[in-house]
């Protein structure tokens, strides 16, 4: 199974692809979608356009995305929802299923500690992943979303066999 990992922003939309078969799991590859425009129309349309790009290069199965969480400046909020709107948007036109995950579950499925930094997350990405070196913050969250998704797929898949 193919999974791509998001990480959206505005100013930069991390993504990781992994595969895995419940056994094994690779790195297929991640990175960061740089956003150089300053009004919020362009911005979303570059991400909407990186990440279409991304789909055809990589053609993943799944998609994993860090479910919303408490932001207290409302610029900030209104620009994730905004990124992660266009994302959702197209991911649904291409039938992708999307699979959210709660930051604190992201980062025990990384690190093992639920209060973990990003610096922690990206260490152990690189580690996890046998990457020859630490991706950049914004990549190391999707590959981590990407991670646990595979941690949830895996664990419910041998669950329902197990009662089936």
């Amino acid at each position: 199974m193919r999974i791509l990992g998001i990480d959206p922003a505005l100013r930069k939309t991390g993504y990781g692809i992994i595969e895995s078969n419940g056994t094994l799991t690779r790195l297929v590859d991640c990175g960061v979608i740089q956003n150089k425009y300053t009004d919020q129309a362009r911005k979303l349309r570059s991400i909407y356009e990186g990440l279409l790009e991304i789909i055809h290069k990589f053609s993943p199965q799944h998609v994993a995305m860090e479910s919303i969480i408490f932001v207290q400046n409302r610029k900030t909020a209104i620009d994730m929802g905004a990124a992660r709107g266009v994302a959702l948007l197209l991911f649904s036109l291409k039938d992708l299923p999307v699979f959210e995950y709660n930051p604190k579950k992201i980062k025990i499925a990384a690190t093992g500690i639920g209060s973990a930094r990003k610096e922690q997350v990206s260490f152990m990405i690189k580690a996890l992943l046998a990457m020859d070196s630490i991706p950049p913050n914004d990549a190391a969250d999707a590959l981590a979303v990407a991670l646990t998704h595979v941690h949830h797929f895996w664990h419910i898949r041998k669950v329902y066999d197990f009662i089936s």
